[in-house]
């Protein structure tokens, strides 16, 4: 008995196959973009672009094995019967079941890796004590729900290759009820998703800052929303196969490498579309070529934030931190979007000098040569 829907007929091989190679390629292609562009700006590259090279790896590994699963486990075909219509155990689909939970760690513990990454990012650019706490609550949090999450996964049936080795209708022998688990996957997914993005937006509303420009610093970070696209799209999915499953589950248990094709699809394309969406704020400035050229010069964060009326000084290019020099120090460094740039306060004291992390006195000397 073969099961033909519309909705399931879209995931075909060359459609996951072409994906999964685009969606590999492309992460490279924009992670390589933001190291070259911390290379143009002359900003030091932190911890959370290594993060992201991490990302990359496992989202490459995670692409490869979704195109195996496509090309040697059946993934999005109709799955093999037995000539009286029973199931039956083939090499195809023990492959896309091995592929299938290889994916699902690789992707889950994936997701959290580049949430940690954005987190650090902000960190970089937010120095104030509250953000700081709040953003490592907030990295404690995904760093438990990766590791919940992930661990669930790798353990969700005992022992580990009765996950390959059996039929998913008998899966509640020896397995928790997964679909449960993927349900609060997915859901918990999309909500840390919105909480991470979100996290700056009340540092910025309360910069002393015009609202026109605060909205175009938000709008810069939340290049990264993308990613919520994806994460709606792998819900939906998700529901969709959740609903067959529930009015035909037989049908579903004799077709599971053709209507689980979508899930495992989307959670992979939701890892490639996090990673560019989570360098697309560093490459903002890089979308043009007369940015490229302010990027270069530092004018571009000139023109982004305007100057200020207070009396000796001038609003600049983000939020800035002290250095080693310890408290009384007048060497400040930007260590925002754009180039790294020394900032000297003089001898005014650190209690006189503006608290909103944006106005430095305006003596500065660059910390690259043109």
């Amino acid at each position: 008995m073969q099961i033909s829907r519309p909705l399931f007929d879209q995931y075909t091989k060359p459609v996951l196959v072409g994906n999964g190679v685009a969606f590999t390629v492309l992460p490279i292609i924009v992670v390589s973009l933001r190291f070259y562009a911390r290379r143009v700006a002359r900003v030091a590259v932190g911890i959370d672009d290594w993060c992201i090279v991490v990302a990359l790896v496992l989202c490459t590994a995670a692409g490869v094995v979704l195109i195996l699963a496509a090309e040697i486990g059946g993934m999005g075909q109709h799955q093999q019967l037995g000539p009286g219509g029973e199931l039956i155990h083939t090499a195809a689909l023990t492959n896309y079941e091995k592929c299938r939970y290889i994916n699902e760690i690789i992707t889950t513990l994936n997701l959290g890796v580049i949430k940690i990454s954005i987190l650090l990012f902000y960190r970089r650019i937010f120095v104030v004590r509250p953000f700081k706490v709040a953003s490592a609550v907030m990295m404690a949090i995904v760093a438990c729900w990766t590791l919940s999450f992930t661990s669930a996964m790798a353990a969700q049936c005992s022992p580990v290759p009765y996950f390959w080795e059996s039929f998913e209708i008998d899966y509640p022998k020896k397995c928790f009820e997964v679909q449960k688990m993927y349900q609060g996957l997915a859901y918990s997914d999309l909500v840390l998703d919105v909480l991470v993005l979100a996290l700056p937006i009340p540092v910025i509303a309360s910069l002393q800052l015009p609202w026109r420009t605060k909205i175009k610093i938000i709008d810069v970070l939340l290049l990264g929303s993308v990613v919520l696209a994806s994460g709606i799209a792998r819900v939906t999915s998700f529901m969709q196969v959740v609903t067959f499953t529930n009015n035909n589950p037989e049908a579903f248990y004799i077709d599971t490498p053709y209507l689980t094709a979508g899930p495992l699809f989307w959670i992979f394309a939701e890892n490639a579309i996090a990673i560019i969406g989570a360098c697309l704020p560093i490459l903002a400035p890089l979308f043009t070529r007369q940015r490229l050229k302010q990027y270069r010069s530092g004018s571009y964060f000139k023109r982004v934030w305007p100057k200020s009326s207070l009396k000796s000084y001038d609003e600049l290019s983000g939020p800035y931190r002290v250095t080693k020099h310890g408290e009384h120090a007048s060497n400040r460094q930007l260590v925002g979007l754009g180039p790294a740039t020394s900032v000297t306060a003089d001898d005014v004291a650190l209690e006189d000098r503006p608290r909103n992390g944006i106005n430095v006195q305006t003596t500065l000397s660059s910390n690259y040569t043109r």
